[in-house]
């Protein structure tokens, strides 16, 4: 299912190959990427149909897995296919940008930046004060949020009109934010949102006050 082919308002979580990733099917698959040519020599029918699918744009592997897990699913809850399809993913890391969007409207995509780039986001808690720093805001072209720091191996960027209230909800680092900002995400999406940007490295713990400090 493609992202702008939703219709009702609700997380989603979609993956696609980078823009300038090229898959070539034979009997093996090779991908030539940024930073070189990576050969599959017998990928499996559920990598080949998810490969194919990511060069088209950000889908969701649920219609190539039935029950394929969200972020939030422990690995001894994924069926047997998930777990396939999952493995065989996990060194192509470093070509796969990563999706969250809210029904229709695309939300947030991670895009790896280096051949060390790995992105496995786990639940975070609550609270506990990780918030992304001020320097690591920059803006696109089109004026949408971008996340990112020198050398740093992925890029977040933000998207749409919900873009300035995740801005708003990563920077408090909480699920939720000060009453006086009107228009709060569903706590569910920020918090697929914060486990986003934690995994790829993009928050930082506040500075602990030193004894005697005013």
């Amino acid at each position: 299912m493609r992202i702008d082919r939703l219709a009702a308002r609700e997380l989603g979580e979609f993956w696609s190959l980078r823009e300038d990733v090229v898959v070539l099917f034979g009997r093996g698959a090779v991908l030539r990427t940024p930073w070189g040519e990576s050969r599959l020599e017998r990928p499996g029918p559920l990598l080949r149909e998810a490969l194919r699918r990511m060069q088209l744009g950000p889908v969701s592997l649920a219609n190539v897995v039935p029950g394929f897990p969200g972020y939030d699913v422990p690995r001894d809850e994924w069926n047997e296919a998930s777990a396939e399809l999952l493995d065989a993913l996990t060194p192509l890391q470093h070509v796969i940008v990563r999706h969250l969007a809210i029904g229709a409207s695309p939300l947030l995509s991670v895009v790896p930046l280096s051949p060390r780039a790995t992105f496995r986001p786990t639940p975070v808690g609550a609270s506990g004060g990780l918030r992304v720093p001020e320097e690591a805001v920059l803006h696109g072209s089109g004026g949408d949020p971008v996340l990112v720091h020198e050398g740093g191996d992925h890029r977040v960027e933000l998207h749409g009109p919900d873009a300035p209230r995740l801005l708003r909800h990563l920077r408090a680092g909480t699920d939720e934010v000060p009453s006086a900002h009107e228009g709060s995400l569903p706590r569910s999406v920020v918090r697929a949102a914060r486990a986003y940007v934690v995994a790829a490295g993009l928050f930082r713990a506040p500075e602990r006050e030193c004894p005697g400090r005013p």
